[in-house]
């Protein structure tokens, strides 16, 4: 067990790098603690950094160096555990053009082996609003639709921390509404969100806590309330001029 490790954090990175082939230093000296059943925004231009520190948290991106705890434990070391207990909607929509919805979503539930996942793949399902559609193939589903799909298998093994790396792009504004209320539901049975968007206005209005990376460096974590009370200014205005200053340094 690592002592220096905070009792209501879910999610610790210590010094964490990330250089890739040919030199590129994706992430440079990331220190983060993510807290129990927040929703915490990472925002950042593209490129930033922000799918790449979402992958190495999740297991799916090695580091270079330095340290990345889920619930105490080591996202190498103990792969299995910490992947258990993250949910994860990458940006890139994909989907399974020749199995329907109910089928989809239920073999997710065989990999994380959920033994009867019926109950809990129609729960999913009703919960996202899929359920009446539970049966058309991928290749028929909307690119909305495709995105609820990708949420539904991220939700399936009930995680305790769920990565929404830009959940709302190029969907419609009653689904986005949906999303946000999906978000909230998440929020008060305790779940941990890591939500990425360019939408400040989504950031502004579901988040606890703010951090925005540039460059692969983490520039700024604050309490939202208190940013917005700090600056008097709307997020995107103190966003932007974060950045630009940052960009100047």
């Amino acid at each position: 067990m690592n002592k220096d490790f905070e009792m209501d954090s879910v999610i610790s990175i210590k010094n964490l790098n990330k250089i890739y082939k040919g030199g590129f230093q994706a992430l440079k000296d990331i220190n983060l603690e993510i807290r129990k059943g927040e929703i915490f925004a990472l925002l950042g231009p593209n490129g930033a950094g922000k799918t790449t520190l979402i992958n190495i948290v999740a297991g799916l991106t090695a580091r270079s160096a330095g340290e990345v705890l889920v619930l105490n434990s080591d996202v190498v070391k103990d792969y299995q555990f910490t992947r258990k207990n993250i949910g994860l909607v990458q940006q890139e929509i994909n989907s399974d053009t020749f199995f329907n919805i109910e089928e989809v979503v239920t073999l997710q539930a065989g990999y994380f082996g959920i033994a009867n996942p019926k109950p809990k793949v129609e729960e999913v399902l009703k919960e996202l609003s899929l359920w009446d559609k539970r049966k058309e193939i991928g290749i028929r589903l909307s690119g909305g639709m495709k995105r609820r799909v990708m949420i539904a298998k991220a939700m399936v093994h009930d995680p305790e921390i769920l990565f929404l790396d830009e959940p709302t792009a190029g969907v419609d504004i009653e689904l986005r509404a949906n999303l946000w209320g999906l978000i909230g539901r998440l929020k008060e049975r305790c779940k941990t969100i890591i939500l990425t968007t360019h939408y400040l206005e989504e950031a502004e209005r579901l988040a606890d806590r703010i951090g925005i990376i540039n460059n692969g460096r983490l520039i700024l974590v604050e309490e939202k309330e208190a940013l917005l009370k700090k600056y008097g200014q709307k997020l995107d205005e103190i966003y932007l001029n974060l950045i630009n200053e940052d960009r100047g340094a």
